[in-house]
């Protein structure tokens, strides 16, 4: 098995465990992660065939391949038999290889998806309909039930990406758009020639950005009409993030003279100055509750990840290593998952991404040697990170492995909330 393939991911190994104890005859590779109990000392990824040849099709098979948990079966590699079958031919799918199928189907207004798990014999053990009106949808929604099947938490397929994209025509303009998390069914937010950056997904789908669209760093947010600007004061309006149980942004602003962080209303109205340090604070994170906020800071000489209460304060230090840490992000995962950050730090001269564990100090390495790798974003469950690479917007599994480009033309990705 590659570890690069799998690695440590715990989705994988929820899968492979499900395997285990349903029958399969699958071998195991690799360790299971830190914090999960080891079957034995290996695991596989779980394969999965999706005979359908349309757009549902390629979706699903697409989403299996991004959620870092099943090996999906090359579609050419399956008999037109199987393709057309009418019914499940549970040794056919074994020679092929299978040990799950899917297969979808119009019926009246719906798409029916029905899920097959060969270790259960050759009856059905999860099948759906959604409205055919929207074909993506229906296939996210189906693989998001597929991952709850075998995991117990539903996937996080239709959930959305806002990214920025740079265009030189002759000067430099740079815009924000968002993407379903696969890199499909792009929109813009922006369409100006300014400059709209680091952009922020918060509750509701709203995003907030930065926008030089006045001519000074200004704060903008669009809730899905026309953007408005939120927060306008002398200098940098900078980095804004939604708390996540909504009406607070935290952001930097350097009205008084030094790059602080505050808290707003979405109105624009300072709430709280959090941060009175003579060193340069920026880059606010929330935790998932709302009640921290990672943030970066020179106060210990070089760019370091620091952590505070979300009614400001002290600040402790969570980056230990490395001279130069930005860009964090909180998981907003639930149980393990929400004690994790994730950040860019500067290694040997170039950028890689790493995760921290608040809690136990544990520090882990999500890129290596692959060029530039900066501005990680967690999935809204934590089991997925996104960033920009030299070659785009990729996406890996939690442990850095499995890494898929999604979007080539795209960078400071920030992934949204659960989109259903």
């Amino acid at each position: 098995m590659n570890r690069t393939a799998l690695g440590t991911s715990v989705l994988a190994t929820v899968l492979a465990i499900g395997a285990y104890w349903s029958g399969t005859d699958a071998t195991f590779a690799n360790a299971a992660p830190s914090g999960d109990k080891d079957i034995g000392g290996k695991v596989e990824l779980l394969r999965l065939a999706v005979p359908a040849g349309d757009a549902v099709g390629d979706v699903l098979r697409r989403d299996a391949q991004i959620s870092a948990g099943f090996k999906v079966i090359d579609r050419r590699s399956i008999p037109a038999a199987l393709v057309k079958e009418t019914k499940f031919n549970r040794d056919a799918w074994n020679k092929v290889g299978a040990q799950a199928v899917i297969k979808n189907a119009k019926v009246g207004g719906q798409i029916r998806f029905q899920l097959y798990d060969l270790a259960k014999g050759s009856k059905v053990v999860l099948s759906r309909g959604y409205p055919a009106g929207d074909t993506r949808k229906a296939a996210h929604m189906f693989m998001n039930d597929v991952i709850k099947h075998y995991t117990g938490i539903k996937g996080v397929f239709g959930s959305r990406i806002a990214f920025v994209r740079t265009r030189r025509n002759p000067t430099v303009t740079k815009n924000v758009f968002t993407a379903e998390m696969d890199g499909g069914n792009v929109g813009s937010v922006t369409g100006n020639r300014s400059l709209n950056i680091l952009p922020s997904l918060g509750p509701g789908g709203q995003v907030l950005f930065t926008s030089y669209a006045k001519r000074n760093p200004d704060l903008w947010m669009s809730a899905g009409g026309g953007p408005k600007r939120v927060s306008k004061f002398p200098g940098l309006n900078l980095g804004g993030v939604m708390n996540p149980k909504g009406g607070s942004i935290a952001l930097t602003l350097s009205k008084d003279g030094n790059s602080e962080i505050y808290t707003i209303d979405t109105g624009g109205n300072v709430r709280a100055r959090l941060t009175k340090n003579g060193a340069i604070d920026g880059s606010p994170s929330f935790s998932p509750g709302g009640n921290q906020i990672a943030f970066v800071s020179n106060r210990a000489g070089g760019p370091q990840v620091f952590r505070m209460s979300s009614g400001g304060g002290g600040g402790s230090r969570v980056t230990k290593k490395g001279s130069y840490n930005q860009t964090p992000d909180w998981s907003p995962g639930e149980g393990e998952y929400a004690s994790w950050l994730t950040y860019a730090g500067r290694e040997g001269g170039r950028f890689d991404i790493f995760a921290v564990n608040v809690k136990s100090g544990k520090l882990k390495r999500l890129s290596q040697g692959g060029g530039r790798n900066t501005d990680p974003s967690y999935a809204p469950d934590g089991r997925l990170v996104a960033w920009s690479s030299s070659g785009g917007i990729v996406i890996a599994n939690e442990d850095g492995d499995n890494q898929i480009t999604v979007m080539k033309a795209g960078t400071t990705p920030d992934w949204g909330p659960r989109a259903y």
